[in-house]
Parts: structure tokens; C-alpha cells; sequence
């Protein structure tokens, strides 16, 4: 499987995986031209630990923007700022992509660090996810992921995303890919369901009177049908031993006969 033109779904997969999301007015919109066939994701990271989206949106004194499709927030915030073609990856090259000439063929991801201030549980897990998120959508591996170091090393003497063994992102997005995604619930989603939650613990732990008028027993749900369960094991035994005595009357009246 693959996809050919704008990823206008960036923003409903990264939600499907569980990230936090934030759409940039006009992301839909704003690119440098369409995308050809989607190949994979370039990693980078901002250059500084304040990089703010509409800077990745809007780009640059020196290049327009759009720098890329995704701001990602040392929280594991996720902000769309873009659906077509982004200046983000420049001269480099890479087995599988053109040479010089990967913008139109890789998703961006631009993570607010410095490249030496290392990365926090937070983002580095939303940054596997946004990757795996993406994966997932282009029918591809995690070897479709390659820092721009890896790109435009060589090159442009690049070195982002710092202090990241790209090896290991690569293992820790596939082993992401393995597991089964959990749907995304809204607020009200959420306090529906922690509510049908609360009922059914009152209802498995409050003790409930007998509806018996002359009785005092009060116990729990799981306490009434466990004693239920006993009485008629109780009067199972008891039918059994009538049935005994019955057999015996029975055998002794014919006998006498």
C-alpha cells in the first residue's frame, strides 16, 4: 500500500494513536506544492527548546514556510501546521528516495530540543507514536523512518535529531506497530464512561437490605448470590435425602406386599 498526494488525515491518525493534538489554522492548506508518493518521515529536531508551531508553520526570515508537517511539543503536544510539500529535508541522499529531492516524498517531524538537552519520557514516546501513527496509515515499516542526520548528513553536515540512536527509535516504532491501538475517547466520552463505572462498583460493593419484610440481612450483590448459591445446594441435598426415604417407604411396602 502506499499514498500518493497531501496527507490531509495527519491529524485523525495521530488522534487514533492516542497523541494529544493541536490543528494549526490553515494546515490543510499550506504547503510548498502537492506531495508525489509518500515514502516515509524525516526525524528532526528544532534547534532550541522554545520553538514555537506557527515558527514551523510560517518558517523562517531565510525560508518560507512551511519547515514541516508536524511541531512536536516536549509535552508529546503534537501541532499539525501543514498537508502539502515542506522545505525540511534539503540536499542529501537515501536509498529508496530521490536524490536532493526528498520533500515531496517524506512526512516532517519537527521536535522542540536542542539536540543536546537529551529527551523526555513524554516526547520521546509521542515521537514513536507520531511516527508509528503515520506508519501505519502508509502501510509502511519503521525502517521507513531516517533522521535528517541520516539524509543530510554528509551534505549539509547535519546532526538532528541529537543525541537519538536512530537504530533504536527504528526498534522502539516497530515494536509500536505491534501493538493493538486503543480508540481515542472525548471528554464526555470519558466521563460517561467513568460513571457507568462508578455505578457498577456501588452496585458490586453497597450492601443492600432483604427485600424479606420481616428481615434484618443486608449484604452485597456478589453476597446475596453466593448465599443464594448455597441455599440451593442446601436444598439440593435435603431433596435427596427425602428422596432416599421416599425409595426406602417404597421398597418396604412392596416387600410387605
Amino acid at each position: 500500500m502506499s499514498w500518493t498526494g497531501d496527507p490531509v488525515w495527519l491529524a485523525d491518525v495521530l488522534r487514533a494513536e492516542g497523541l494529544s493534538v493541536v490543528e494549526f489554522p490553515g494546515w490543510r492548506d499550506r504547503g510548498h506544492g502537492d506531495f508525489r508518493e509518500i515514502w516515509g518521515i524525516v526525524a528532526h529536531h528544532t534547534g532550541s527548546s522554545r520553538t514555537p508551531p506557527r515558527e514551523i508553520a510560517y518558517g523562517l526570515p531565510t525560508l518560507k514556510g512551511p519547515l514541516s508537517q508536524l511541531h512536536l511539543a516536549q509535552d508529546g503536544t503534537v501541532t499539525v501546521v501543514a498537508a502539502g510539500v515542506a522545505w525540511h529535508a534539503g540536499v542529501g541522499r537515501w536509498p529508496g528516495l530521490p536524490e536532493d529531492n526528498a520533500n515531496a516524498n517524506t512526512i516532517g517531524i519537527e521536535a522542540v530540543n536542542n539536540g543536546t538537552e537529551g529527551w523526555s519520557r513524554a516526547q520521546y514516546d509521542a515521537y514513536v507514536a507520531c511516527c508509528a501513527a503515520i506508519l501505519r496509515r502508509l502501510g509502511h515499516g519503521a525502517e521507513r523512518v531516517i533522521g535528517h542526520k541520516e539524509w543530510a548528513g554528509r551534505k549539509q553536515g547535519k546532526w538532528d535529531p541529537g543525541g537519538m540512536d536512530m537504530d533504536q527509535f527504528r526498534a522502539d516504532i516497530a515494536d509500536r506497530l505491534k501493538g493493538e491501538v486503543l480508540p481515542v475517547l472525548s471528554d464526555s466520552e470519558q466521563r460517561e464512561l467513568l460513571d457507568k463505572v462508578r455505578r457498577v462498583h456501588l452496585e458490586l460493593t453497597g450492601a443492600f437490605q432483604s427485600r424479606v419484610s420481616d428481615s434484618g440481612y443486608c449484604d452485597t450483590l456478589a453476597g446475596y448470590v453466593l448465599n443464594s448459591d448455597a441455599a440451593d445446594y442446601r436444598n439440593e441435598q435435603r431433596l435427596r435425602a427425602l428422596e432416599l426415604k421416599l425409595d426406602r417407604v417404597l421398597a418396604a411396602v412392596e416387600e410387605a406386599s
